[in-house]
């Protein structure tokens, strides 16, 4: 017997009783509507506005953006171009470099899910380029369609769009960006964008 197999045998040996294996894990079970995503998005230091009509986000959207920057940069995705039509964002451009939008005050992007649990919504990495832009922006606008919301972060991983685990990157982003390491004061908008909107949308 090796040195090994003598040592595991001892093991075995002290071992005074054995343990059961855990049951299957079962989550907690979750309102996985609009109004509790909502919720929990404020409580991220966000806000969520709706569910609007696909006719009507456009509308919503663009007072936003005048309250917020009415003569400054705001771009949007393809995908949010198709959803709210015209208004006072520009597509993004093509292979922008980072650097190219530092100026940007607002930006628009279709979050490929949202969570109830904690108000994150799922940024796919199609949908989220440049990845520097959601990070670079002043404010950020996240659309919704309020039959993705999802009730807890196990049905998100189980809902994310085909091909989603392929891309680079698939980001979950929760209100705001934030941090608490200077003596534990929470500071909103520390090293990101400072301001975050997820409007909710039914189709």
């Amino acid at each position: 017997m090796s040195s090994r197999d003598e040592i595991l045998a001892r093991i075995r040996s002290a071992v005074a009783h054995a343990v059961e294996a855990p049951e299957p894990f079962e989550p907690a079970r979750r309102r996985g509507d609009f109004a509790a995503f909502a919720a929990q998005v404020a409580a991220a230091g966000g806000a969520a506005l709706g569910p609007f009509r696909a006719a009507e986000a456009g509308a919503a959207v663009t007072d936003l953006c005048r309250k917020w920057s009415p003569a400054g940069r705001v771009l949007a995705s393809d995908a949010a171009l198709l959803c709210l039509g015209s208004g006072p964002w520009s597509p993004i451009p093509a292979d922008a470099p980072p650097h190219s939008l530092a100026d940007v005050e607002v930006a628009i992007l279709c979050g490929a899910l949202g969570v109830a649990e904690n108000g994150a919504v799922g940024l796919d990495g199609r949908e989220a380029r440049p990845r520097a832009l959601f990070v670079l922006c002043e404010r950020l606008v996240l659309l919704v369609e309020t039959r993705h919301v999802v009730p807890d972060l196990h049905a998100a991983f189980a809902a994310l769009p085909e091909g989603a685990l392929a891309q680079p990157h698939f980001t979950f982003v929760a209100g705001p960006s934030k941090t608490a390491d200077i003596e534990g004061e929470l500071v909103l908008g520390a090293h990101g964008a400072k301001e975050l909107v997820v409007v909710g949308i039914d189709v």
